[in-house]
């Protein structure tokens, strides 16, 4: 089933890439830009200033809201699960794969270490240098069945890179206050790091886009295409693209392939005069995110080894 979705996919992406085509023969340089664009989403309205300075304040704590009705003001929100451990346990806890709502509506991903501190991904375009990072830590629903959602200034971001395909990466230091999980919320992983051409794997995505009738956190497939360089502008060889979807929110979604093993991000999808059209994705590899934050960094798999280029499965 998943093979004929690729392949109805790439028969749609092959005609839109027709259509770009035939446009590109008589516009400028920017046709490529105008149907490429990131899936970030603007900070949902209902974050006024005043309610963003209060979640701050909240510290490590967060504040607790009643969840917006997304289909009225969509946003990222979804399931954010209490933190379980040898330590204790705590309703509420920075998650790989969780949403993030300011200074952009993204996606976080996977969850890194330098053996000190423990840090989360995202894209580049969503959290630049020294933003302070607004999430999803909590979830709960309350004897009438309201979701109530908590949401908390998670940490500051300390690398950020926003230029292009394949060089489109931010991490964020997690306050020391919180719990930390690094597990993504419905799947089973990550289990470790690929950092070699990710092409031909099937790949899935957990984003929390809210558009399409496709709820958030709910897997998302596809299979990873070679690159389309000639289409689109690659910053670096270390991007990559792949046949499935990606949705507005969907921005600095991790992506693993069947085993479980981090591929990388998600950063860019394909569009018609600025409307997100499912059908083709892109990001930026692991291969590459490694060589920016650094190699004093490593991944924290779903059971808390401790992954990288140089030691894949953390073992």
């Amino acid at each position: 089933m998943r093979k004929l979705f690729t392949i109805a996919g790439l028969a749609a992406v092959m005609l839109l890439l027709v259509g770009i085509g035939s446009a590109a023969g008589s516009a400028d340089s920017g046709t490529d830009a105008q149907a490429i664009g990131t899936l970030d989403l603007p900070k949902p309205a209902w974050l006024t200033d005043e309610l963003e300075a209060q979640i701050v304040a909240a510290g490590p704590k967060g504040l607790e809201i009643a969840r917006p009705d997304a289909t009225v003001n969509p946003d990222c929100l979804g399931t954010a699960p209490p933190y379980v451990g040898t330590d204790g346990v705590s309703t509420t806890a920075v998650s790989a794969g969780t949403c993030m709502v300011s200074p952009a509506g993204c996606t976080m991903n996977f969850i890194f270490t330098d053996g000190t501190s423990y840090y989360i991904g995202t894209a580049g375009h969503c959290a630049g240098n020294g933003k302070t990072v607004i999430a999803q830590v909590g979830t709960r629903v309350d004897p009438t069945d309201t979701v109530l959602v908590t949401l908390a200034a998670i940490g500051t971001t300390v690398k950020s890179w926003n230029n292009g395909i394949g060089k489109d990466f931010a991490l964020v230091k997690i306050n020391p206050g919180f719990k930390v999980i690094p597990g993504v919320t419905g799947a089973l992983g990550p289990t470790g790091v690929f950092c070699g051409d990710p092409v031909g794997q099937p790949v899935m995505h957990y984003g929390h886009g809210y558009i399409f009738f496709v709820e958030q956190g709910y897997p998302k497939f596809g299979e990873v295409i070679p690159d389309l360089t000639l289409v689109f502008k690659f910053t670096t060889p270390d991007g990559y693209n792949w046949v499935g979807y990606g949705l507005p929110g969907d921005s600095g979604s991790e992506v693993m392939n069947d085993a479980g093993l981090a591929v990388g991000d998600l950063t860019h999808g394909i569009g018609i005069a600025g409307v997100p059209v499912p059908g083709l994705n892109f990001g930026t590899d692991m291969n590459e995110i490694f060589a920016l934050i650094g190699s004093s960094y490593q991944l924290v798999t779903v059971d808390g080894r401790r992954a990288s280029c140089a030691n894949p499965l953390g073992l």
